[in-house]
Parts: structure tokens; sequence; C-alpha cells
């Protein structure tokens, strides 16, 4: 497997959009065409680009599970659809990778940590038959997972077999599990996931917590986050470096971009990435999804910055 350039998923709106003209226009010609045109923004840069994922991760997929549930929290097969992939795939695309919330974080904000296991074991099928139907189409590439509080929340604490029995696919395709922390990723390792995601741009201390040989006995590969997607964070550094507020200021902020997360910086993370686990890397990209960037523009100028770093670092 050739390490593959991807992103997480979400992306700016346009300037003028906002969540709440997206929720009246799901099914209009104009959110069509703004989802094409950000995808393809995307393809200009990443091997494998996700759909743009302009809403809110959990209402997209909490919103119609509960509307067509044949069971609680359990979505007729026939429902489970995402319109962003529909329109994309409307344009004959080549690669795309899917991000679909996970069932622990469907489940954790619906409930909180206390498991009920039938419940839990819902939304996983539920998230299942997402995946299953993304994979009708050919350019589907990669299904990924996303799992943003496994790790982090304190009070979802999940056994290993129950991790193991929700993550449990069989599809043509990679699928990879988005994880903010690695505490839980041995645990998965013994899941029918193929790639194991670690954000390390930010941390990169997370690294030392992944054992390769332990990641190459289970026969997994990594997908590691090599750029910063903390837009507050890396505008903040900028500020106080410069003694400036670059906050409105599209140039400004473009010169943050470039200062604090520049190609050869992006290129140095990475290479310590190969140096530790090698072949094991399947994919890398920015650490999370670039929705709090401002601007389209500025989510592109990252993206830009990631693709010469993968391709200097690969003439070596």
């Amino acid at each position: 497997m050739s390490m593959q350039v991807d992103d997480i998923g979400s992306f700016p709106l346009p300037k003028g959009i906002d969540r709440s003209w997206i929720s009246r226009n799901l099914e209009s010609r104009e959110y069509e065409e703004m989802v094409q045109r950000a995808f393809l923004m995307k393809a200009k840069y990443l091997d494998c680009p996700t759909y743009p994922q302009f809403r809110d991760m959990i209402e997209m997929f909490i919103e119609p599970i509960k509307a067509y549930q044949e069971d609680a929290y359990l979505i007729e097969k026939s429902r489970a659809v995402i319109p962003e992939l529909e329109y994309v795939e409307k344009m004959n695309v080549e690669s795309v990778r899917v991000c679909i919330t996970g069932p622990f974080e469907l489940y954790y904000r619906e409930f909180g940590g206390v498991i009920y296991d039938d419940v839990l074991l819902n939304f996983a099928e539920s998230v299942r038959r997402f995946a299953e139907n993304a994979c009708r189409f050919e350019s589907v590439k990669c299904i990924s997972i996303d799992e943003p509080s496994l790790g982090i929340a304190p009070d979802l604490q999940p056994d290993d077999e129950l991790l193991r029995t929700a993550f449990d696919y069989d599809l043509r395709v990679d699928v990879q599990i988005h994880l903010h922390e690695p505490l839980f990723y041995e645990k998965i390792l013994e899941a029918d996931i193929d790639v194991i995601g670690v954000e390390c741009a930010k941390k990169p201390e997370n690294m030392d917590f992944i054992d390769a040989e332990v990641v190459e006995s289970a026969g997994k590969k990594l997908r590691i986050g090599i750029a910063r997607s903390d837009i507050d964070g890396i505008i903040a550094e900028f500020n106080s470096a410069h003694g400036v507020n670059a906050w409105g200021n599209d140039e400004l902020m473009s010169l943050a971009i470039d200062e604090i997360e520049p190609a050869e910086k992006i290129a140095g993370r990475l290479r310590d990435a190969e140096k530790k686990f090698g072949d094991l890397i399947a994919y890398v990209g920015p650490d999370c999804g670039l929705f709090s960037f401002p601007t389209q523009e500025l989510a592109l100028q990252l993206l830009e910055n990631v693709r010469k770093a993968v391709e200097s670092v690969m003439k070596e």
C-alpha cells in the first residue's frame, strides 16, 4: 500500500453561507454545486479527498438514524446514505474518502458514558450500513470511522469485546479509524479495522505511544497526522511572535500558516514518522478537519503545504 495524502473531512463554508442555510437547502442544486466545487478544490492537493463535510458530524448521522429507524437507533439500510457523497459521485471522480461518525461518538453524544450494549451495537450497525452503501461507488477507496472521544472522554470506557464487535467490517476498501488520542489503539488492533489514524502534528509525542512492531504483527497500517489543523493556535502563535492581531486579515492569516506550518516543518514531521514506522504509513494529512479555518482559501493553503511536504520527502 503506497502512502496516500488525505484529509479528515470538514471544510470551511463559503462566505455568506452558514449551517442553518445548509439544513434548509440540503437537497438543492445550490448545495450540490457547493459540495462539488469544494471537493474539486481539495482534490487538487489530495490523493484521497473526503467529501466536504460541511455539516455537524453528529447531526448529519443522528438525524437520519432517528428519522428512519427500524429499531432503536438502527437505520433502515436504504436510508443510510450521505447526500454529499452522492453529489460528489455525480462528477465521476477517481478517489473518495468517506468519513462517518463512529458508533461510540454518536452514542456518547446521545447518552453519555454509561453504555447499554444493545443500543450501542445498533449504532454500530447503522454506521456499518452507511459504510456498505457508500462502497457501492467504485471511486470510494477508504471509509474512515471518526471517534474523537475515544481515549479523551474519561467516562467513555468500553470493554475490549464491545470495541471488537462495534468495529467489525468486511468491506472492499480500507477502513480507517480516526482517533484524537492513541489510548485505545492496541485494543482496536484486534478489530476489523485496516488503518489506525492518530493525530501527531500538534502532539508529536503521540507517536511514542504507538509500537510499530505491535501494529505490524496485527497486520495493520497507520494514518499519521503531519500538519496542525488548530487554526486558532496557529494564529495565536503568529500574533504572539509579531505583536499583531491577524484575525480577520486574510493576508496576515496566510502569512501565519506559512510561518507556523510551512511545508518544511510538515516534511520534518513526515521524516520523523517514516523513521519510526516506515512502510506502515498508509495515509498522511492534517491532524483533523479544517472547518474552523476562516476561509476555504486558507484551508487549501494548508493542504498545499502538506502536498509540497510529501513530494519533497518522496524525492529524497
